[in-house]
C-alpha cells in the first residue's frame, strides 16, 4: 500500500525481537513481531507484508515451514532468513525455498536494515510484474493518443488536462468504440499517479460473483477452487488508476462494497475480515445512461454522484465525421502501412453512419490494408455494412425513438449474420453480454 512498508520480524527471543523490531521502526518500516511459527504464519496470511525476516530456530518448529506457506499461497512477501544456523546446506536450502537472502546471527543492525531495504526493493518490482501480466491479461491496448479534430472532443480534452492532475473520479460517456479506454489512459498520463499501474477491467464480461473476487481478491478457501490467496485490481492498482469499464452494469451488491472504497479507501478481501487500504483513483465508463438508472432507482445516486466528480463525454463518429479521415490515417500509420487512401475509399468512408464508432474504423482500415494488393486502397477494399434507416421518401421513419431505430438495426445485423450472435456484437462493435441484455430488454431473448 502506500504506507511505510510492513516487516515481520520473526524471533523468539524477546529482546533480540525488540531491538531488532525497534531499529526497523526508526529507519521508517511498520513492523510487527511473531515468536512462534504457528503465530507468523497466521499474521503472513492475514497480512500484507512486504518483508518478513525468519528465525529458523523457533519453539514450535522451522521457520523453513513459513517459506512453504509463503510459496503455497501465493504471498508477496519477501522472505530473509536470520538464523544462527551457519551451514552452508540450511542456505542452499531456504534460497531454494524462495529467500531473497539468508543472514546468519550476530547480524549488525546497519547490515540487516540495508538487506531488508534490498528486500523492499525486489518486493517492488515483484509487485509490478504481477500488475504487468494482470494487465497483459486483459488486452490493454499499447496507445493513449487521442486523435481529433473535432472542436466538440478538444473541449473535452481541454477539460481532461485541468482534472487529470487533480484526484477527483471522472466518469467517461460514450457508445461502445467511442475510445473510452483511451481517454483513460489519457487522465493517468497526465495526473501525478502516471508512475503507478493502470489498471483496466470490462465489468460487464463477468457475473457479479467473479467480479467481487478480480476487484477484491479473495483468502485462500474463501470458495471452491479458491486454492491460493490472490490480490484483486484494487491492490494491483494501488498507487495507480483503475478503469471501471461498463460500470452500468455493476449488481447492487458490488455497487455497495465500490462506495465504501471510495468513501473510506478500505476493502475486504473476499473470505477475509480484515480491511486492507488501497489509495486509487477510479475513471468509470459507461455506453448507458447512468443518470438515468440512478433516477430509476437501476444504479445507487450516492455512488453515481460518487463517481462523477467530473464527466466527459465522447460523442459517436457520425457526429464528428471531420474525425473520419484523421483517423483512418493514424490507423494506417500504426499499421506501418506505406498505402495510401484514395479519393472515393474517403468518400465512402465519410458517408458511413458508423455504428460501431472509432473501433469499427481502425477494424475496417486494418482489413483494407490487407486486402489491398497495391499502393491505394479504393472502395472495394472497404464495403461497409449499411443498414436501410430512411423511408423510402429519404427521411428516417416517423414517429420512432432513437432506442427503437438502434433496435431495428441490431434485428439487421443479426438476420445478416443469420442469428449468430458472436459475429453480430463483433460488426456492432460490442461484446456478447451487452448484445444479449440488449435483446433481453427489447424483449427478444
Amino acid at each position: 500500500m502506500k504506507n511505510a512498508p510492513s516487516v515481520l520480524v520473526v524471533e523468539d527471543n524477546r529482546e533480540l525481537s525488540e531491538a531488532v523490531r525497534e531499529a526497523l521502526a526508526e529507519a521508517g518500516y511498520a513492523v510487527e513481531g511473531a515468536a512462534t511459527l504457528a503465530d507468523a504464519a497466521r499474521q503472513l496470511r492475514e497480512g500484507d507484508f512486504h518483508v518478513a525476516l525468519l528465525d529458523l530456530g523457533l519453539p514450535d518448529g522451522s521457520g523453513l515451514d513459513l517459506l512453504t506457506t509463503i510459496a503455497d499461497e501465493g504471498l508477496l512477501t519477501e522472505a530473509v532468513v536470520v538464523t544462527g544456523q551457519s551451514d552452508v546446506a540450511t542456505a542452499v536450502r531456504a534460497m531454494r525455498m524462495g529467500a531473497c537472502d539468508y543472514l546468519v546471527k550476530p547480524t549488525p543492525i546497519e547490515e540487516l536494515t540495508t538487506v531488508t531495504a534490498q528486500a523492499v526493493e525486489r518486493g517492488r518490482l515483484r509487485r509490478e510484474n504481477v500488475a504487468l501480466r494482470v494487465r497483459l491479461d486483459r488486452h490493454e491496448q499499447g496507445s493513449t493518443g487521442i486523435v481529433t479534430e473535432d472542436p466538440g472532443m478538444r473541449a473535452m480534452l481541454a477539460t481532461l488536462q485541468r482534472v487529470a492532475p487533480t484526484d477527483l473520479s471522472v466518469l467517461v460517456l460514450g457508445e461502445s468504440g467511442t475510445g473510452k479506454e483511451l481517454v483513460a489512459r489519457a487522465v493517468h498520463d497526465a495526473s501525478t499517479r502516471k508512475g503507478g499501474p493502470f489498471v483496466a477491467i470490462n465489468c460487464a464480461a463477468l457475473p457479479e460473483n467473479l467480479l467481487e473476487s478480480e476487484l477484491f481478491g479473495y483468502e485462500r478457501g474463501a470458495f471452491t477452487g479458491a486454492l491460493v490467496r490472490k490480490p484483486g485490481l484494487f491492490e494491483v492498482a494501488d498507487g495507480g488508476t483503475l478503469l471501471l469499464d461498463e460500470i452500468g452494469e455493476f449488481g447492487k451488491g458490488v455497487q455497495a462494497k465500490l462506495l465504501r472504497v471510495l468513501e473510506t479507501g478500505e476493502f475486504y478481501r473476499v473470505g477475509s475480515t480484515r480491511p486492507l487500504r488501497t489509495s486509487v483513483r477510479i475513471v468509470a465508463a459507461t455506453n448507458r445512461d447512468l443518470a438515468g438508472q440512478a433516477a430509476a432507482g437501476e444504479f445507487r445516486e450516492d455512488l453515481y454522484y460518487r463517481l462523477n466528480g467530473v464527466s466527459l463525454e465522447l460523442p459517436p463518429l457520425r457526429e464528428r465525421r471531420g474525425d473520419v479521415m484523421p483517423l483512418a490515417l493514424h490507423f494506417l500509420k500504426q499499421a506501418r502501412s506505406r498505402k495510401s487512401l484514395g479519393p472515393r475509399a474517403l468518400e465512402a468512408l465519410k458517408g458511413y453512419d458508423w455504428p460501431g464508432n472509432v473501433r469499427e474504423l481502425q477494424m475496417v482500415v486494418r482489413r483494407a490494408d490487407i486486402l489491398c494488393d497495391g499502393d491505394e486502397i479504393g472502395p472495394e477494399h472497404v464495403p461497409l455494412t449499411r443498414v436501410a434507416r430512411r423511408s423510402g421518401s429519404g427521411e428516417l421513419p416517423s414517429g420512432l425513438t432513437l432506442a427503437e431505430l438502434e433496435e431495428r438495426y441490431i434485428r439487421k445485423v443479426l438476420k445478416d449474420h443469420d442469428g449468430q450472435r458472436g459475429k453480430a456484437a463483433q460488426t456492432l462493435g460490442i461484446d456478447v453480454k451487452t448484445l444479449y441484455n440488449r435483446l433481453k430488454r427489447s424483449g427478444e431473448d
